[in-house]
């Protein structure tokens, strides 16, 4: 106990002895030298364990704070802090703090910037927790950080900022969130009135304790700048935001605060936290899940903080767009969108500013529902739904109300379909929602395209609909518009269809045009719903497709497009590709489309059809009537793809398939009338119908032939386009059972007015069904079940009177004989095929000779057609022969009447010619009819139209065969068995003929040839004589596939492959081997003999002048007569060439991919695969046919292409790089395309070994002579540009690919080979190569070459410039164009350059040690480069390391500042002027040694060259310093802007411009000079003894703007500055005059004038009446003007000095001066007119400033009491002025009249009454000065100057003077009655009143 009270004791003395020391401070700096040693120690008592002490200790601060409010009191502050922040004794932190608090106020500017490293270090320990004492602290840190010297940005001190404040990471953390709430507050609420109970909401952003925190716990003036102390909370964030810029803070810490700012109401915070955040954003993890929640936060707000403003919100937003992480937070998402929702309640956003936000929620809504993933979006689809539906009907729905937000309403649009198809909800009343706003929402085209891709959104979510089951996401209700809650859980499959069907259906409508309510038509949408959601086999999808290709002709050509993809097969399952729900089958083959029903389909289309499953021909009479009234553009594509899918269905039934391709829907147009099989299967399955009592399905058929004979017999026959074959076409197919059972035999009266249709297709068409339809009802009678004969026989016979009219007939009428001829033919012949003729033999004689004159007498083509008809038919069912005799006479006059039209090419009368043989018996003779049939066909390989050859070959097939030729059996059109003919010996006879004449040298026959025997093949290759001659066949086209003409090759190779179908094994193997050696040996083995008729070239082709060489003969005679017998052999190889390329263009068309794909599996191309490297490559040939052809080939030969290839690799790459360089340019450019295809997609392991040899191979054939070749090579180049970019794309994955590929590539670019190519082309092509390498590369992988690559480019600049502009710029004179213009064409170019760009690349790819090595590189380049372009880039290189690459460039700065002294100068200004500008870039990293030594290059430069151009040099340099590196310039300011000073007053005009720009961005007024006073005297009396006259003048001017700018202050010239400007000023007076020394004798007066020392000024005195005497006696009439003003305003300034009488001296030279200007020299010449005195403008000048002049030297009271003195010094000067005024001009007039003014006004004091002695003298001057005659001619101005002159000599005190002149005879009085303006009027009526 004793000791714990000894120390008590002691420390109680301890304290006592400094309480006394304290309380004997007589002085304030006593007592704070006291406090700086005792405070801090006795504070740390505080922690005394005993009460006594800490109490004591309390007692002596009170006394302290009372002596201490003395302001003059410091404290040791910084001690106090020390100790505030190592104790945590709360009790010795408060007292630290409040005296901290204190003595801060009390500090310099310098000791509160040193407390900030104190204040920030550990500043996160020292406030754990918002209190009080923190807030202080932070108010402390604040006030610190206002006054302390950040470094310059990107500086070393920048960058170690941090360690030198030493900000641990907490600290960091801290201080980042801390000064993120400090921009977030915008204002400081007012304290709330004593005893309100009002509760006022914290700022946006913050919670009220951060709030009390910021503003230190309720401290008044805590913000108030105007109170000591106060801060400014503006200018705080200002400061706060650049110490966040510095290198004491990271991008993460740096992100939120600058986020918050960038959303201030104060735009220069906005703009400091935008371009923060703009460098921050790239090293943020916008992925973290914690910064993400902090937005989210401070967006919503929450925990006591109010939600963040809408500016911030929006800025929020637009970063949470950016992070996928932030569509995990879904309840956040709710949340925000619901409030971007609400309209009405208080957490609505209203205003413009809420419109934006309301925006950008719903811009961050899009990126929600895009980004999500499907477990987020689950609970945020439906009530955003819900929500947006909400808003839009607020708008009003569906028709907005006015003044509404259209643009939210279409983002509001799309995002109802996006979260529709993000929550996978198809809600069919939602979609209905869609339609009706789609319809009649009236807000605008660009809202329809918002609703259309809602839409769109929607079309993927009804896919469910397809699927058997419920659906999964639709079981909950959605509140929609008005329509109530909605959805349904509709969970069978085929309910949901229908229901969409519906919907679908219905919105198909067209929109009324009447309708006064607005509507747009959904039927578009309607089909892509159709068509991407119903099912291929719905029928109300197909209807819907039918409805849209038949919509109204004003309808967009779209709706119909998208209508036929829905109803073709192909491009439906195309369109569905990824939904093979939707139209393959359930069972069946993958891929198998499921195709509707066809009778319910027609149902659909034609409802009231069908009743109760059976047809009734008045209903459909009734539906076809109302369909064609309803809906009339819609029958066509209703019938037709009715037809379609009934033909389809058929096919399939019978176990058949049509290929569901591009041409489905041809195919399925053509099978039922040209496809043998394909009419059988249907004719089977129609019967099958009618057999199997299926009578919906039956009805359906017979509706559809009803609704097919409407089209054919519509409108009175006219018929209805597109679709009037249909019925016909079918009809043949149906069986007679189906016909009777339906009627159709009653139909026959219908088709009469077709029969006679004008158009020939419907006539023929009618023709046929009435045939078959008459021959069906006579076999009905003839059992028994139909009419008469007689009734029949009427009916068909009213038809003759028409026909017997023939040689008369003309126009329509011509056309009914022709239908008439038709219908008896078909009838007949039909009737001869079913039924019994006999009833009708007797009527058919006057029918068939009409025919016969019509065929021997006739030339109208129309009757000639029906007459070859009417033949054929009869002919080939026999009638002629067996009921009509023929005798041999008219068989042979029919045969050649025909055979005449068909020699000229008429296909009808050929076929007719044909079939007219099919009743004729087979005969050998030689005269016998068969044979002459044979011999005119025969001839008609002389046709000369090819296609015309298949009709001659259809003919000799019949002519051969008969009714087993197959064309001929697609005659059969009834029931009944088909009739046979057998006719061996003349199809073997004509088939080997063909065959021999295959190989005929004459080329008509042997084109013909070849297309017959393709003929037989094809239509008689079943026959067992055509079977025997397939070898022979073989050869035959084997032969012809070397033919020149392009119809002949196809026609030989369909030929070969309808030959391998028909062969064995040994013959498919033979053909195959053959082929293959045909085109894999580059021999013309496919040629054959040559005879001297062979045709080796078309006509025309080798021209001789008098014709041209054609056959073999003609080479032989052409070689003759040269002489040169090896021309035989030249052409022959031509020919041979010609061939093989030719014959290669006949591969694989027709047929041969079967032969090479079925011989590849087993046969012999599964043995020889050395094939595939030739095919490979002739797979590219610049042949189509050959290109064509040979990928035929390839695809039938390889299954599985990717692995033949794998496998031949090498083989195929090897035979390219051989043959790239081959003489045949076909092949050169076949093998460029084809390593472009070989080498892209593999492995680079795969051709590594290959890559350097394929591109020199390319590069050679880049200089190709062919033109195609260069561009085949050139696009092989951007194939392997393209591999090694994406190589260099992929990053990591490829880098060994891409590193390999760089080695071998780069290399060879920049080699002779590349870049340094001859050939422009090959340099262009490695330019941008590089290009996109640079672009590409990682930078890793490149930064080895990047020197080389940076030097090579910088000279290719130049190199590759286009020599035109150089020969322009040496020849500029003659275009009209200057250089410098040219130059700068050229400068812009370099700037736009990619070459710029690439280097730009690579210097941002560039670290330290690749640095290192291109500022090595770029120093060569710089000296070894020539050329405006390379060195102008040079330059550019320079400034673009100097701004993005500062850190990696500061250490070189210096070197490269000094090397631009070099190339500053260089000739070209473009260059000179491009180098001065990097150089002012480099000196933001330069040395201030540096910048100051080339500031000393330019003063030298401006100073010593005699080079203008240098000297502009000078001047550019140091405006480049002040305008890229402002910082820098105005740290060394001093010793740069004297210099610019004086410059900018050079005579040289660009030199001036550059530093007058330069001063004036660099100094804040014109007192600026006397900043630089000192030193601008210094420099410019310096340059005052130059040798050069620029130089002195220069100067001079300078010092007389100095002088200027000092006089403009208001108090005048300071005594220092007039000693410092006196002697310069003095100097630059010296001398003889110079144009422009005006300024500086001006700026003389003017310092005479504004010198404040009276002192000084009487000091010089003498000196300046010296010089200003000097320069007013000068003679130069220009610089008078400036001299003889500034003598008066000095006369006037030194008035009152004794040493010299002023006027008299002013007089001597202004008199000698009037006087020679108003004495007319007699003895001028007239040369002399207009110079000098007698220039009037000049004289005029001389004599105002004389007048003025003198005026200010006027002073006669300074004479006092010398009488004489006084008044001639007045009677002189009234002289001086009236011999002035003698040259009368208003000029002069106005000086002299404002001269007497004043002047009169000077003599009135004592000299007044002693010049009224003489007043008679006086008034005569007088009088002469003031009035005359000629002044009332002068101006309204002049006048009023003259009158103030009056009434100021009216003013005098000289009485009786003045009524002498002003009196006598009333002159007053009438200067004032004849002046007519009032102004000068009332000037003189007030003069008359001073004399009243």
């Amino acid at each position: 106990m004793a000791t714990a009270g000894s120390t008590e004791e002691r420390e109680l003395a301890l304290i006592n002895k400094v309480e006394m020391r304290i309380a004997l401070a007589s002085t304030n700096d006593k007592l704070a030298g006291l406090l700086k040693t005792y405070l801090a120690p006795l504070l740390l008592k505080l922690a005394s364990e005993h009460a006594s002490v800490r109490n004591k200790i309390i007692a002596i601060c009170q006394h302290v704070n009372t002596r201490v409010k003395d302001p003059s009191v410091q404290l040791p502050v910084a001690a106090l802090l020390g100790q505030f922040k190592e104790h945590k004794t709360p009790l010795i932190r408060h007292f630290d703090l409040l005296y901290v608090q204190q003595g801060m106020l009390r500090l310099s500017t310098r000791e509160k910037a040193d407390l900030l490293p104190a204040l920030v270090s550990g500043v996160a320990e020292d406030i754990s927790t918002p209190n009080k004492s923190g807030s202080n602290l932070f108010n402390l840190l604040l006030q610190a950080l206002q006054h302390y010297q950040l470094p310059s940005k990107g500086s070393p001190e920048d960058e170690k900022l941090r360690t030198t404040l030493n900000i641990s990471f907490e600290d960091g953390k801290w201080l980042s969130f801390w000064f993120g709430k400090l921009t977030l507050l915008l204002t400081v609420r007012r304290p709330a009135a004593p005893g309100s109970t009002i509760t006022q909401p914290p700022p946006a952003g913050l919670s009220e304790e951060e709030y009390q925190f910021l503003t230190f716990y309720g401290k008044p003036d805590a913000w108030d700048s105007s109170k000591e102390g106060g801060l400014h909370l503006s200018k705080t964030k200002i400061i706060v935001l650049r110490f966040l810029a510095t290198g004491a803070f990271t991008d993460d810490e740096r992100f939120l605060p600058a986020l918050f700012a960038s959303a201030d109401t104060n735009s220069v915070i906005v703009e400091r936290g935008d371009d923060i955040l703009k460098k921050a954003i790239g090293a943020v993890d916008m992925t973290d899940t914690t910064l993400v929640y902090r937005l989210y936060k401070l967006y919503l707000g929450g925990e006591g903080a109010a939600a963040a403003s809408p500016a911030l919100q929006m800025k929020i937003l637009s970063y949470l767009t950016r992070s996928t992480t932030s569509t995990t937070f879904s309840t956040q998402f709710s949340v925000i969108l619901s409030r971007g929702l609400a309209t009405g309640d208080d957490n609505a956003i209203k205003g413009r500013e809420g419109m934006k936000l309301r925006l950008a929620i719903f811009a961050y809504a899009n990126y929600f529902l895009r980004n999500a993933k499907a477990e987020d979006l689950i609970p945020v689809t439906r009530p955003l739904l819900e929500g947006l539906t909400q808003y839009i009907n607020r708008q009003g729905w569906p028709v907005p109300e006015t003044g509404q937000d259209v643009g939210l309403r279409r983002m509001a649009y799309e995002l109802i379909g996006l979260a529709a198809k993000a929550g996978s909800i198809a809600d069919l009343t939602l979609l209905e929602w869609f339609f009706q706003s789609l319809s009649e929402d009236s807000s605008g085209n660009e809202t329809a395209a918002s609703i259309e891709d809602g839409l769109s959104s929607l079309i993927g979510t009804f896919s469910e609909f397809t699927k058997d089951g419920p659906l999964t996401k639709t079981d909950e209700d959605v509140t929609m518009s008005n329509s109530g809650t909605v959805g349904s859980s509709m969970h069978n499959k085929n309910t949901r269809l229908r229901a969409l069907s519906d919907l679908l259906l219905r919105y198909m409508a067209v929109p009324p045009v009447n309708d006064e309510t607005y509507h747009r038509s959904t039927r578009y949408v309607s089909v892509r719903f159709a068509n991407r959601c119903l099912p291929y086999d719905n029928v109300v999808g197909r209807w819907i497709n039918i409805l849209a290709i038949g919509g109204p002709s004003q309808e967009g050509q779209e709706v119909a497009e998208e209508g036929k993809k829905g109803l073709n097969p192909y491009w439906f399952k195309m369109l569905n590709s990824d939904r093979s729900d939707l139209w393959q089958k359930s069972s069946g083959q993958e891929g198998e489309v499921a195709f509707p029903s066809f009778s319910e389909l027609f149902d659909m289309v034609f409802p009231a059809m069908i009743k109760d499953g059976y047809y009734d021909e008045e209903d459909a009479s009734t539906a076809i009537n109302r369909f064609m009234k309803d809906r009339f553009t819609a029958f066509t594509p209703a019938l037709n793809y009715c037809h379609r899918l009934f033909v389809n269905n058929a096919i399939q039934a019978s176990g058949g398939k049509l290929d569901i391709d591009a041409d489905w829907e041809r195919k399925a147009d053509a099978a039922p009338s040209t496809d043998a099989q394909a009419r059988a299967s249907i004719k089977t399955y129609i019967k099958t119908l009618v057999e199997s009592s299926k009578a919906y399905e039956s009805a359906a058929l017979a509706g559809f032939m009803r609704a097919a004979l409407e089209a054919l017999t519509w409108d009175n026959g006219v018929g209805i386009e597109g679709c009037h074959d249909i019925f016909a076409d079918m009809l043949a197919l149906c069986p007679g059972e189906f016909i009777r059972q339906f009627g159709f035999e009653s139909s026959i009266n219908n088709l009469i007015h077709s029969v006679n249709s004008n158009n020939e297709h419907i006539r023929s068409k009618a023709a046929r069904c009435f045939g078959i339809l008459f021959a069906y009802q006579l076999k009905d009678q003839q059992s028994g079940s139909a009419s008469s004969t007689a009734s029949l026989s009427k009916r068909l016979m009213v038809m003759g009177p028409k026909i017997s009219e023939w040689e008369h007939a003309v126009g329509a009428t011509i056309n009914h004989i022709h239908g008439a001829l038709k219908a008896i033919a078909f009838t007949w012949s039909r009737l001869a095929f079913c039924a019994d003729l006999e009833s009708f033999q007797e009527r058919l004689s006057p029918f068939h000779e009409t025919v016969l004159r019509i065929l021997q007498e006739s030339t109208e083509k129309t009757l000639l057609e029906a007459a070859y008809t009417f033949v054929e038919q009869l002919s080939i069912f026999s009638v002629y022969g067996k009921r009509v005799k023929v005798d041999a006479t008219t068989i042979e006059s029919i045969i050649d009447k025909i055979a005449e039209k068909g020699q000229e090419g008429n296909e009808k009368a050929i076929i007719a010619l044909g079939r007219f043989s099919v009743f004729l018996d087979e005969s050998e003779d030689e005269k016998s009819p068969i044979r002459l049939i044979d011999d005119r066909i025969y001839k008609m390989h002389e046709i000369r139209q090819m296609e015309a050859q298949f009709s001659v070959g259809e003919a000799l097939c019949t002519l051969a065969a008969g009714w087993e030729c197959t064309p001929l059996q697609l005659e059969i059109d009834m029931d009944g068995e088909r009739p046979t003919t057998s006719r061996p010996t003349t199809l073997t006879r004509i088939l080997k003929r063909t065959i021999a004449d295959c190989r005929a040298s004459k080329p008509s026959l042997r084109k013909a040839s070849v297309i017959w025997l393709l003929c037989f093949v094809q239509f008689c290759g079943h026959l067992p004589e055509i079977k025997e001659q397939l070898r022979a066949c073989q050869a035959a086209f084997k032969h012809c596939l070397s033919d020149r003409d392009e119809l002949v090759q196809e026609a030989s190779s369909r030929g070969l492959g309808l030959v391998y179908e028909k062969g064995d094994r040994d013959l498919k193997d033979d053909l195959v081997r053959d082929l293959v050696g045909s085109f894999s040996d580059n021999k013309a083995q496919l040629a054959g003999n040559v005879t001297e008729d062979t045709q080796l070239f078309e006509p025309g082709a080798l021209p001789t002048g008098d014709g041209s060489v054609t056959t073999y003969k003609d080479i032989l005679s052409l070689a003759v007569e040269v002489g040169d017998s090896s021309l035989v052999y030249r052409f022959m190889s031509l020919a041979a060439n010609n061939s093989i390329w030719t014959s290669r263009a006949a591969f694989g068309r027709f047929g041969l991919s079967n032969v090479f794909s079925d011989s590849s599996v087993d046969g012999y191309l599964s043995e020889n695969p050395k094939l595939y490297p030739k095919l490979y490559r002739y797979r590219f040939d610049p042949n189509p046919n050959v290109q064509r052809s040979m990928n035929d080939i390839w695809n039938a030969l390889v299954k599985n292409s990717a692995a033949t290839i794998e496998k031949h690799f090498d083989a195929i790459m090897d035979d390219l790089l051989e043959n790239i360089l081959t003489k045949e340019w076909r092949v050169r450019q076949a093998c460029c395309a084809a390593i472009a295809d070989l080498v892209q997609g593999r492995q680079f392991a795969t051709y590594e070994k290959y890559l350097s040899p394929i591109w020199t191979m390319c590069f050679k054939v880049m200089d190709d002579i062919k033109n195609s070749v260069r561009v085949a090579a050139a696009g092989l180049a951007r194939v392997l540009t393209g591999i090694l970019v994406r190589n260099l794309e992929a990053g990591d994955g490829s880098a060994k690919s891409a590193d390999g590929m760089l080695k071998n590539v780069l290399p060879f670019l920049l080699s002779t080979s590349g870049l340094e190519s001859g050939a422009e082309s090959v340099q262009m092509l490695s330019l941008k190569t590089l290009l996109e390498i640079i672009k590409k590369a990682n930078a890793r992988i490149l930064r080895p070459f990047i020197p080389e690559l940076v030097e090579r480019m910088l000279g290719l600049l130049s190199s590759l410039e286009n020599a035109a502009v150089n020969y322009i710029h040496l020849n500029a004179a003659k275009y009209n164009v200057t250089e410098g213009e040219i130059d700068d064409m050229r400068l812009k170019s370099v700037r736009a350059s990619p070459m710029m760009e690439g280097v730009e690349r690579c210097l941002d790819l560039l670290d330290e040690e690749s640095m290192a090595m291109t500022i090595i590189a770029l120093k060569n380049a710089m000296k070894t480069t020539i050329g405006l372009p390379s060195r102008v880039g040079c330059s550019r290189v320079l400034v673009s390391l100097a701004t993005r690459h500062r850190q990696l460039f500061t250490p070189y700065a210096d070197q490269f500042l000094k090397l631009t002294e070099k190339y500053v100068l260089d000739r070209n200004e473009t260059i000179s002027s491009s180098y001065a500008v990097s150089a002012g870039y480099v000196a933001r990293l330069a040395s201030d040694e540096q910048i100051l030594e080339i500031s000393e290059f330019a003063k030298t430069l401006y100073c010593t060259s005699e080079d203008e151009r240098q000297r502009a040099v000078a001047a550019d340099i140091i405006h480049a310093i002040s305008k890229h590196a402002t910082d820098r310039f105005g740290n060394l300011a001093v010793d740069m802007l004297p210099f610019v000073f004086v410059a900018k007053h050079d005579n040289q005009e660009d030199v001036a411009e550059l530093c007058e720009k330069t001063w004036s961005d660099n100094v804040g007024g014109s007192r600026a000079v006397s900043l630089y006073l000192k030193e601008i005297t210094i420099l410019a009396t310096e340059l005052l003894d130059s040798p050069r006259w620029n130089l002195k003048h220069a100067a001079a001017r300078a010092i007389a703007d100095a002088t200027e700018a000092l006089a403009s202050g208001v108090d005048g010239i300071p005594k220092d500055q007039a000693e410092l400007i006196w002697p310069a000023l003095r100097k630059a007076l010296d001398g003889k005059t110079w144009d422009g020394k005006e300024v500086v004798v001006k700026a003389f007066a003017r310092f005479v004038e504004k010198c404040s020392d009276q002192g000084l000024l009487g000091k010089l005195t003498p000196d300046i009446v010296k010089i200003i005497l000097r320069e007013a006696k000068r003679q130069n009439k220009a610089y008078q003007q400036a001299a003889i003003p500034a003598l008066g305003k000095i006369a006037q300034a030194l008035e009152k000095s004794e040493t010299l009488d002023w006027y008299e001296q002013t007089s001597a030279i202004v008199s000698t001066l009037v006087e020679d200007l108003t004495t007319k020299d007699e003895d001028a010449m007239e040369i002399d007119a207009g110079k000098d005195k007698n220039d009037d403008r000049t004289r005029n000048k001389l004599l105002v400033v004389a007048v003025e002049a003198l005026q200010r030297a006027f002073n006669p009271a300074k004479k006092g009491e010398d009488k004489d003195s006084a008044k001639k010094q007045t009677t002189d000067f009234l002289d001086l002025l009236t011999k002035a005024n003698s040259v009368r001009t208003g000029d002069v007039y106005a000086a002299s009249f404002e001269a007497v003014e004043l002047a009169f006004k000077k003599m009135d004091g004592p000299s007044a009454k002693s010049l009224e002695t003489d007043s008679s003298t006086l008034e005569k001057k007088i009088l002469a000065l003031l009035f005359h005659i000629d002044y009332a001619a002068l101006n309204e101005a002049v006048r009023l100057k003259r009158a103030k002159a009056i009434l100021a000599f009216a003013s005098l005190s000289w009485t009786s003077l003045r009524k002498a002149v002003l009196e006598t005879d009333s002159r007053l009085n009438k200067e004032i009655a004849g002046e007519k303006a009032m102004v000068v009027k009332r000037v003189l009526e007030e003069a008359k009143g001073k004399i009243a």
